[in-house]
């Protein structure tokens, strides 16, 4: 819009530079022109402010000799709104200095009057102003997109954070229970009536968590102070419920938890995340043996160790994302711990330590 607007000024000035060279009394003919090559070195602004003053610095020193000092300080007051719209400081500076250089000789000058300096003094004055308050009005603008592109730049970090947390919700949760769903329904099939009830009724108690699961995942765009997904914040009822599920797929489970009476509510939902992680793990790669759950816990740390039988041929049934160890990772270093996963001869063993302060 600047832009449109000086090059219609331009025009014209142009224009009425031409009508008055063209109706000129016979002898003025030198001075319009001059007075017509003065308002074209405006146009120099759309490319260059320093070419612009220059230009117009090189024609009023020129005036003096030409007789038409008083028209060119007038042309060169008008730049003012040019300069320090589009020029640096140390422009501005010097322009202003060669301005009142130029005022003063222009009043010195016999044929020209102090009085109209003064003017053209105010015209630079009035119009650097307007320069300024458009200079700050862009400074203002740019700012403001400045902040926009921040704002917007937070907003995908916190919709792709928000989509990290309910994708490692899905995983934490939901794909455990399938897991488990999955596994039991493979038990449907066998002879034994027991085995068969056992499958129907952990498979509807899992379908059921699993669907408690998904209410809460499209609950929490609306409130995100919902508790954790069906995870206790009690460190034992986490241990009950992963041994009951893994009695249940015929495990046995040697269970060895310690009383956490301390224990802050994110311990206990780390030691639920962790643990519905490890029974997933057991679940699907573990070998026939004892499964071994084990919470430890003194003045300052709490300690979940989880041991399995590493099995003598890996499963292919049920797929793995390999994420299980990286998830759990991550959530113990959130609360200030620290976690170990890998084989120990021939069990693979899950070690998690988290503070209790």
């Amino acid at each position: 819009m600047e832009r449109i607007a000086f090059v219609v000024l331009l025009l014209a000035g142009l224009a009425l530079g031409v009508v008055s060279m063209v109706t000129a009394a016979d002898g003025a003919e030198a001075g319009a022109l001059f007075e017509l090559v003065v308002t074209a070195l405006f146009a120099l602004y759309l490319w260059s402010v320093v070419a612009g003053t220059a230009s117009l610095g090189a024609a009023l020193v020129l005036s003096f000799p030409a007789g038409l000092p008083q028209q060119t300080l007038l042309a060169f007051a008008i730049a003012a709104l040019c300069v320090v719209r589009l020029g640096g400081w140390a422009l501005v500076v010097g322009y202003a200095a060669a301005f009142v250089v130029a005022a003063v000789a222009v009043a010195n000058e016999a044929s020209s009057g102090v009085a109209m300096v003064v003017g053209f003094v105010v015209v630079a004055v009035v119009l650097g102003g307007i320069g300024l308050l458009l200079r700050l009005a862009q400074a203002r603008g740019e700012h403001l997109d400045a902040q926009l592109l921040h704002s917007r730049e937070r907003e995908r970090e916190a919709a792709a954070l928000e989509r990290r947390r309910l994708a490692g919700d899905l995983h934490d949760g939901i794909a455990h229970d399938l897991t488990v769903i999955a596994l039991h329904a493979q038990l449907l099939d066998d002879e034994d009536d027991a085995v068969r009830r056992t499958a129907q009724t952990t498979i509807g108690v899992t379908a059921r968590n699993a669907l408690g699961d998904l209410r809460y995942l499209i609950e929490i765009a609306a409130d995100d102070t919902l508790p954790t997904p069906g995870f206790s914040p009690d460190p034992a009822a986490a241990v009950r419920e992963a041994a009951e599920t893994l009695a249940a797929a015929g495990y046995r489970v040697d269970v060895d938890a310690a009383l956490l009476p301390r224990a802050p509510r994110r311990v206990g939902v780390v030691f639920a995340r962790i643990l519905r992680e490890c029974v997933t793990n057991v679940l699907k790669h573990s070998g026939v043996g004892t499964v071994a759950l084990t919470v430890r816990a003194d003045d300052d740390r709490a300690e979940l160790i989880v041991r399995n039988v590493l099995p003598d041929v890996r499963r292919e049934d049920l797929p793995s994302t390999g994420t299980g160890v990286g998830r759990m990772a991550g959530l113990v270093r959130e609360v200030g711990g620290e976690l170990d996963a890998g084989q120990v001869g021939d069990q693979w063993v899950v070690r998690a330590r988290v503070p209790l302060s």
